[in-house]
C-alpha cells in the first residue's frame, strides 16, 4: 500500500470517527427516548459556552391521543394539575424538566441543561439548551428566559418543588428578571399521584413509565450521578460523557407529554361513563369532578369506586357517594349504603360518627317526607 494511500485511509477514518462523534452528540443512531426515529434532528442554536438542538416527534408516533389532537378545556387541565390562568391551546404549553449542578437547590446550584417540548404543526418539537461553560450562564439563561417567555404556561413533574424555583432563582441572579410561566403550572406529579400511586406502589416518573406508558428504562444513568458527570465534562470536554445525561433529560420531557396525554385520556372517559377499573383512581377524579362541577362524571366515579374498592376505599368514597346519591334524588340508596356499612363495624370513630350524624338526617328527611299526605 503506498503512502499517499494510507494518507487518504487514514484522512477518511478520521473524518467517519468525527461524523460518529457529532452524530451521537445530536442523538442520530441512539435510541430515542420513546420512538424510533424523530421527523428531524438539528441544531438549532449555538452560542459562546452554551448550545441548543432540537428534534421534532409526529404526534402519531407517540401514540398521544388527546394531547395537540383538540384545545384543552380548562377542566381538563384542572384535572392535570394546573394552577393559575388555563391556556387555551396545547401550543401555550411549554413541558420542561431541567438538569442541574446540585439536588439541593439554593444560590449555587447552577441549571446546565433544560430540556422543553412544544406543540407544534402535528409535531412535539423537543429542544435541550446545555450550558457547556459556567462562565457564559448569564447569556444560557437569557437565552431560555426568551424562549419560555413564548409560553403562558409550562407543564413538569415536581417542578413546583425543584424545576421553576432553580430557574427562578437562575433567572434573577442573572437577569434581574422573572419567569413568565411562573404563574400558570400543570405539575404532572400530582395527577400522576392520583391515578396510579395506589396501583404501583409509586409514582415516580420511572414507575409511571414502566407502568403506565409501558416504556420502561434499561439503560439510564441515575439522577444521583448527573451533577458529577457534568463537571467531568467539563473537566475533560469529553462530549460523550454527556449522551447519558441528554438521553435522560430527552426521556423525561416526552415522557410529560405522554404522561398529560393518558390523564386526559382518563378524564375524557370518565366523563362518557368509564370510570378507571381501580377504585382509588375513581375516587380520586370522583372528588376533582366534584370540585369542579361536574356532578354527572362525580357520580360516575365516586359509584365505581365505592362498588368496585375494597373495605377501606369504600369506607372512603361512602359519605360523598351517599351525599351524590341524594343530590340525584336518590336518598334510600344512600341510607341503605350506611346502614350496611355501620352494621358491618366499618369505618374509624371518626367517620363512624359522620356516617351516623348523615344518616340520622336522611332519615328525618324521609320521615318527614313519608308524613306528607298525597296529594
Amino acid at each position: 500500500m503506498t503512502v499517499a494511500l494510507r494518507d487518504r485511509l487514514a484522512r477518511v477514518a478520521a473524518a467517519r470517527a468525527v461524523l460518529r462523534t457529532a452524530e451521537q452528540s445530536a442523538g442520530v443512531g441512539q435510541p430515542a427516548p420513546v420512538v424510533s426515529v424523530p421527523r428531524a434532528v438539528a441544531p438549532a442554536a449555538t452560542g459562546p459556552g452554551w448550545n441548543v438542538r432540537e428534534r421534532r416527534y409526529p404526534i402519531a408516533a407517540l401514540g398521544l391521543e388527546i394531547v395537540g389532537r383538540s384545545d384543552p378545556d380548562p377542566l381538563t387541565l384542572a384535572h392535570l394539575g394546573l394552577r393559575g390562568e388555563a391556556p387555551r391551546r396545547w401550543e401555550d404549553i411549554l413541558f420542561l424538566d431541567t438538569e442541574t449542578t446540585g439536588l439541593s437547590g439554593g444560590t449555587g446550584t447552577y441549571v446546565f441543561m433544560l430540556g422543553t417540548a412544544r406543540l407544534a404543526g402535528g409535531d412535539v418539537v423537543f429542544r435541550q439548551h446545555v450550558l457547556s461553560d459556567l462562565g457564559a450562564e448569564r447569556r444560557f439563561v437569557a437565552a431560555i428566559h426568551e424562549e419560555m417567555g413564548a409560553f403562558r404556561a409550562c407543564a413538569s413533574y415536581n417542578g413546583k418543588s425543584f424545576d421553576l424555583p432553580i430557574l427562578r432563582t437562575r433567572v434573577v441572579l442573572a437577569l434581574r428578571a422573572e419567569l413568565s410561566v411562573d404563574e400558570s403550572h400543570l405539575d404532572l406529579l400530582h395527577p400522576a399521584r392520583r391515578l396510579w400511586k395506589d396501583r404501583f406502589g409509586s409514582a415516580t416518573l420511572r414507575q409511571i413509565e414502566a407502568s403506565v406508558l409501558d416504556e420502561p428504562r434499561t439503560d439510564d444513568i441515575p439522577g444521583a450521578l448527573i451533577p458529577e458527570r457534568y463537571f467531568s465534562y467539563l473537566r475533560t470536554r469529553d462530549e460523550l460523557l454527556l449522551e447519558p445525561v441528554r438521553r435522560h433529560n430527552a426521556q423525561d420531557v416526552i415522557s410529560l407529554v405522554r404522561i398529560a396525554d393518558r390523564v386526559a385520556g382518563a378524564v375524557l372517559l370518565a366523563r362518557a361513563g368509564r370510570a378507571p377499573d381501580h377504585a382509588p383512581a375513581a375516587l380520586a377524579l370522583a372528588r376533582i369532578f366534584e370540585r369542579e362541577g361536574e356532578v354527572e362524571a362525580a357520580f360516575c366515579c365516586y359509584e365505581s369506586a365505592y362498588v368496585d374498592g375494597d373495605p377501606v376505599t369504600r369506607v372512603r368514597a361512602s359519605l360523598s357517594f351517599a351525599r351524590a346519591l341524594e343530590r340525584r334524588g336518590d336518598p334510600d340508596r344512600a341510607i341503605s349504603l350506611l346502614e350496611t356499612l355501620l352494621a358491618l363495624g366499618a369505618g374509624a370513630p371518626g367517620w363512624r360518627r359522620q356516617a351516623e350524624a348523615r344518616l340520622r338526617r336522611l332519615l328525618r328527611a324521609r320521615w318527614r317526607r313519608d308524613l306528607r299526605p298525597a296529594s
